[in-house]
């Protein structure tokens, strides 16, 4: 499963099932954009080590950006960006999930739910 930020948002502000997804999923994966998108949350270079670790710990796997997923990303932008507020991490995030065939777990469905074939794992805190 592909977490988007807001799970490891929510985590961090010490909401309890963000953190027990986290622990409780087998297979666990981010894509680089949501590594780009909470380092700015990272008060000090210590969380930023306690994040990175976190990643280590759990065996994350970071998917890169490449080509294929940077095309998807930038069609789902073109197609949804006004009708339904797609934005470019959202739209790679997609874009990642689908090419490696995961669900992305989000509590923002909002932004997804136009893109065909992404399977999505809506989270309510």
């Amino acid at each position: 499963m592909i977490f988007d930020t807001n799970i490891f948002i929510y985590a961090d502000r010490g909401v309890e099932s963000a953190r027990q997804l986290l622990l409780e999923t087998t297979k666990r994966s981010i894509s680089a954009v949501t590594y780009m998108e909470y380092v700015p949350f990272c008060r000090n270079k210590a969380e930023l080590k306690k994040f990175e670790q976190l990643l280590t710990a759990l065996h994350f796997k970071i998917y890169e950006i490449d080509s294929h997923i940077s095309n998807n990303a930038r069609r789902y932008v073109r197609q949804f960006s006004l009708s339904h507020c797609v934005e470019m991490g959202d739209a790679l995030m997609a874009a990642t999930a689908i090419k490696h065939d995961e669900n992305l777990c989000t509590a923002n469905i909002k932004h997804f739910e136009p893109i065909s074939g992404l399977k999505v794992y809506k989270y309510t805190p």
